[in-house]
């Protein structure tokens, strides 16, 4: 299956929060989220919080996989993003991947 790809953009400060219905049972730490300057960076520059929700699912869904980022430390710039499922110690699936757009705001620095 290949991955769904989603943008995100964001003023720099704003939390972003994604919300991904999922067909399979997962648990938190199955999963992993992070950002990078590039796909060929080891070093990540933030990571997702997820949480697993099983509440308020649609047809088809057996969890809701949901991601937090705060992107206050996020320099302005262009990333790239994915949502991995893992087993053990080693990567299994890519559910989503796409670019994260981080703009400068005019009033979140001061008022």
């Amino acid at each position: 299956m290949t991955p769904i790809k989603h943008n995100l953009s964001s003023i720099k400060g704003e939390f972003i929060t994604l919300s991904v219905g999922y067909s399979g049972s997962v648990e938190p730490e199955d999963l992993f989220s992070c950002v990078r300057k590039s796909v060929q960076d080891n070093h990540y520059e933030a990571k997702f919080n997820i949480t697993v929700s099983k509440d308020n699912l649609a047809a088809g869904e057996r969890c809701i996989i949901i991601l937090s980022l705060d992107t206050k430390e996020l320099n302005v710039g262009r990333y790239v993003w994915d949502l991995f499922i893992w087993a053990g110690d080693r990567p299994v699936k890519c559910l989503v991947k796409g670019q994260l757009t981080i703009l400068e705001g005019v009033s979140n620095r001061g008022k």
